[in-house]
């Protein structure tokens, strides 16, 4: 007994010689400038992380929440973190002792006085691994940073679908616009239409103008049915995004609103703030943790493991004195486990635990070369398409009075049709360019959100 515990405390006084590598996040030194802009475009300010209330939108908010809320991938990702922190739980339990019970009965014959005894047993037995080498800590250390992990994916997958439901909705509503502007040109050229087929009647103009001003008409018209079908589609979409079937929302935005102004100076913060805030780098930092920990799990396996055993219970030859004084038995011991030779096999699983470590710390290093770079693009396109959404504007004003100019000339016998055909051809796609570039202006402003890393920290419950 006094052996058993000298053995006992002598392990537990060495319990401090963990071996392997201890974490140490990388250091980070990148620069706070934004070089894509000049500073009359951003401010220092950090973003709103519920950006889309920026765009005053009461059914977007209302699409984001529920998307939120039921949107399948989040669901999945949910689960994923669930299964980490489980997996974590199991890892843990290697702390605490296993405890068993057990009951028997035995009855045996003596060949000397062939006389039969019973034997009855009942007891608890456990057994403790002490963590000497600490790899039952590094494992622990492991399935910990692993829900970190699963946290930041799922974090990410909030971001990525919170701005694509953003993103759809804003292309179905651009959508709109170019359908209504499209309609109300097709319009305009058929009242066109009808005035030269009321002239030709009347022969002050040719069949070449009916016929130029006929196939102008259809033209655009043409356009119509594609860019009713890119709507229902955008539609299914978001409709599915929020986790409903493709139908859910064909009601509820058939009601045209317009596109928002996209503001010429967003509050960006500083360049490092997406360091911080990215779901992604933090996730490939949690990896990369994990793995240091993997290296110090497979590093103990070089090392003895000892266990601390033991049981008590009680033992009699009837039944019923099974549990009465003078029948307990009890046992204290202690074991040592050593795997002395695997033919390099723990060895190689050391070394294969420090490849993937390297290729966690360049998949780390990657992400946050990548996430500046997402934001660095995200910041010159939007910046660049303002400029386009700016220059379209204007050239759409001056087309507009080109083509009133170029009908009162023709009107006047000044100019042939063919210059009204040009003038109106070039404002119908001067028109629908205009609305193309008001959408992605939006769209490309939520990528900036996006890349920003701002939008799933009041969204996310996990």
């Amino acid at each position: 007994m006094i052996k058993q515990l000298l053995l006992a405390s002598s392990i537990l006084y060495i319990a401090g010689c963990t071996v392997g590598p201890d974490y140490h996040a990388p250091s980070l030194n990148y620069a706070d400038k934004w070089f894509s802009s000049d500073a009359q475009k951003t401010k220092a300010e950090p973003i709103n992380v519920q950006w889309w209330e920026n765009f005053n939108d009461p059914l977007l908010n209302k699409y984001i929440a529920q998307a939120a809320e039921n949107n399948k991938d989040l669901k999945i990702a949910l689960a994923n973190v669930r299964s980490a922190r489980a997996s974590r739980r199991e890892d843990a339990a290697s702390f605490w002792p296993e405890i068993g019970s057990n009951a028997a009965a035995e009855r045996s014959k003596s060949s000397s006085t062939s006389s039969l005894t019973n034997t009855y047993e009942a007891g608890f037995d456990a057994s403790w691994e002490i963590d000497i080498f600490g790899g039952n800590r590094h494992a622990n250390d492991a399935a910990e940073a692993r829900i970190g992990a699963s946290e930041a994916e799922y974090q990410d997958v909030m971001l990525s679908t919170l701005s694509e439901v953003a993103r759809t909705y804003y292309e179905a509503r651009g959508l709109q616009k170019r359908i209504t502007i499209t309609q109300q040109n097709t319009q305009l050229l058929k009242e066109t239409f009808d005035v030269i087929q009321d002239r030709l009647n009347i022969g002050e103009t040719s069949h070449f103008d009916l016929t130029r001003a006929q196939s102008e008409y259809e033209l655009t018209r043409a356009r119509i049915p594609n860019l009713n079908a890119d709507l229902k589609a955008s539609i299914y979409s978001l409709s599915v995004l929020l986790g409903q079937p493709p139908e859910f929302l064909l009601d509820e935005m058939n009601a045209i609103k317009p596109l928002p102004t996209p503001p010429d100076i967003v509050p960006m913060g500083l360049r490092s703030d997406i360091l911080r805030k990215r779901p992604d780098i933090r996730a490939a930092e949690r990896e990369l943790a994990a793995s240091i920990s993997d290296i110090g799990t497979e590093t103990a396996e070089l090392f003895p493991k000892f266990f601390l055993t033991g049981d008590i219970g009680s033992q009699a030859r009837l039944f019923g004195d099974l549990f009465s004084g003078g029948t307990g038995i009890w046992s204290l011991a202690s074991a040592l486990q050593w795997s002395v030779f695997e033919g390099g096999a723990i060895r190689a699983r050391i070394e294969q635990e420090e490849a993937e470590s390297d290729a966690a710390l360049a998949e780390y290093e990657k992400s946050i070369l990548e996430a500046l770079r997402d934001a660095e693009t995200a910041l010159i396109r939007y910046g660049e398409e303002l400029e386009t959404r700016k220059r379209l504007a204007q050239g759409v004003q001056s087309l507009k009075q080109s083509s009133v100019l170029a009908k009162e000339l023709y009107s006047a016998g000044e100019q042939d049709y063919l210059a009204v055909v040009d003038a109106e051809r070039q404002l119908i796609a001067s028109e629908d360019d205009l609305i193309i570039s008001e959408t992605a202006s939006i769209t490309k402003l939520i990528a900036l959100y996006t890349a920003l890393g701002g939008g799933w920290e009041h969204t996310a419950n996990e």
